[in-house]
């Protein structure tokens, strides 16, 4: 999702009006409390620091371990309160909350999502907000060879707290000025991992609804329900798009009920520690893993290259970050790369802005199995909310396959939606009935498309009374100037109409499949028969 306006002014305005950052309250008499942990992930043995700002005279916490099972660990209580100013800036500067309380955490643990419930009390009254940190494994790989990297750097990306994100500015922006200026100040290029989470990254209630929707009827209002019901409901409204509550988090919970016992890891982990993923032989990512540092991906590479198997679950793969501030603050300037001060470094690792973009030029694909900017789209709002919902079958003897019942032209996950919210895709042509890369965008030629269903960039309105159009053709027009130069009728015409696809490529030594599809987490969490074997034949292949 972007904050580009496109050509629905109106109706993108008059949703933007609604979202409030969600932040610390200027009334020191509302009762709340918030806290963060000092780093997104640690190891067993390890002492995390909480740094909490309340108004209620007492506070304590539990840390619960989200996996197969929700499971209470630990519990403190009887904490006396006490509130922080917020710095100005804080976005990017994050909160600089003194240490509130510290506890060390036990030996035993074994890696996995842990939450943390902040609970503060006042006169009876009781307010809670959700923490988060990755509990890394004491000796990585040797419990399990399957490692799984929570995008915690999308998860950033999406973190509004404080008064902005990477989609959200709470500066004021006169659509009068020149629109440079308007890309640069409608969202924030410095985001501190110093901060809370916003309400609903970390948890939402059962049955929230998401992003991808069921085809609406013919001549039906189109819009983003998710967004409104987190906007009416006290979330964040970003929180719809990110986070370990609808996306990481359910794959995280399959994967143990299966049995397939993941050690986690945080993508901070990736840049904090380059052997990281030595002793692992798969590597697993899911959800909406959109944003990497350079760095990181680099960890991911090399882990391919020498004969690592990387499954990636997930969709929507664009970004490339850079880490300052000794991994404290996460900077990307995206729609406005101009506004980089490091747009013209000679070391393209640490400049930011699209993978695609001709500033980077490094298509995704060569690691993901998919590029970002060829797919995206659909299920939601005017881009193609009646299309196939699922994977377009076109190669069902593949290995992935097996035992799936799967014949060509099947449509995979329709009913979920599979293919819905946001996607990845490959410039592509048919042979014979068959999909194949052309190459164009950085596809290698040994890739196979084994599934693709086409998706859109932009989106149409139909006019129908009610319609909320909040994408239109923003994105297209920054996607044709990033990944050809100038934003004109005919590179648009290239990028218009992209695809969603499952592929398969080997990589030196290595191997990767892709799933690009930001919903596949929520196909194995709602039991989607045929998703759920395909996951277990590639975990199992590439784990023997």
């Amino acid at each position: 999702m972007t904050v580009e306006r496109g050509s629905a002014e109106g109706q993108w305005l008059t949703w933007l009006e609604r979202i409030q950052a969600d932040t610390q309250s200027d009334d020191p008499m509302a009762l709340e409390i918030w806290g963060y942990t000092a780093q997104p992930s640690y190891a067993p043995g390890e002492t995390v620091e909480l740094h909490v700002s309340t108004t209620a005279t007492t506070w304590g916490f539990e840390i619960w371990r989200d996996g197969a099972s929700f499971e209470k660990l630990h519990e403190v209580a009887g904490l006396s309160g006490a509130r922080y100013e917020l710095p100005a800036g804080v976005v990017a500067t994050g909160c600089e909350w003194p240490v509130a309380a510290t506890f060390d955490v036990p030996t035993e643990w074994t890696s996995g999502g842990y939450i943390i419930v902040f609970r503060g009390e006042r006169d009876g009254a009781e307010v809670t907000q959700d923490g988060f940190f990755v509990l890394r494994a004491a000796s990585p790989g040797e419990r399990s060879r399957l490692a799984l990297v929570v995008a915690t750097y999308s998860w950033q990306e999406y973190n509004d707290w404080g008064g902005g994100c990477g989609y959200f500015s709470d500066e004021f922006v006169d659509h009068s000025m020149d629109p440079l200026e308007v890309r640069e100040k409608s969202f924030k290029a410095r985001l501190s991992f110093q901060r809370p989470w916003s309400r609903g990254l970390i948890r939402t209630p059962v049955g929230a609804p998401r992003l991808a929707q069921s085809p609406p009827p013919v001549g039906a209002q189109v819009g983003a329900p998710a967004a409104d019901w987190a906007i009416s409901y006290g979330y964040s409204v970003w929180t719809v798009a990110n986070g370990w509550a609808r996306y990481d988090g359910l794959t995280v919970r399959w994967l143990e009920a299966e049995g397939y016992e993941p050690e986690l890891l945080s993508q901070w982990d990736l840049d904090r520690d380059p052997s990281i993923l030595d002793n692992y032989d798969v590597v697993v990512t899911t959800g909406h893993d959109e944003y990497w540092t350079a760095g990181g991906r680099k960890v991911l590479d090399d882990f391919i290259e020498r004969g690592g198997r990387y499954a990636r679950l997930a969709g929507n793969i664009v970004w490339q970050v850079r880490l300052e501030d000794d991994l404290r603050t996460q900077v990307c300037h995206k729609y406005a790369a101009h506004a980089d001060p490091e747009i013209e470094n000679p070391d393209i690792d640490v400049r930011t802005g699209a993978f695609e973009a001709t500033h980077i030029a490094d298509p995704p694909v060569t690691t993901f199995g998919a590029n970002g900017f060829r797919g995206v789209y659909s299920r939601m709002g005017g881009l193609s909310p009646r299309g196939p919902g699922g994977f377009i079958i076109y190669r069902p003897g593949h290995w992935a396959f097996e035992g799936a019942d799967i014949y060509y032209g099947d449509v995979l996950g329709g009913a979920v939606p599979l293919v819905g919210y946001e996607s990845d895709g490959l410039a592509y042509t048919f042979r014979y009935g068959l999909p194949y890369p052309t190459g164009e965008d950085g596809s290698p030629d040994h890739l196979e498309i084994l599934a693709l269903t086409p998706i859109t960039l932009e989106e149409e309105d139909h006019g129908q009374a009610g319609n909320m159009i909040t994408i239109a053709d923003g994105d297209l027009a920054f996607a044709a100037e990033a990944l050809y130069g100038e934003d004109t009728p005919e590179h648009r015409d290239k990028l218009r109409y992209g695809s969603a696809v499952i592929t398969s490529m080997t990589k030196g030594e290595g191997e990767v499949f892709c799933a690009g599809t930001t919903e596949w987490c929520h196909a194995l969490a709602t039991g989607e028969q045929q998703v759920q074997i395909i996951t277990r034949n590639v975990l199992d292949r590439f784990l023997s």
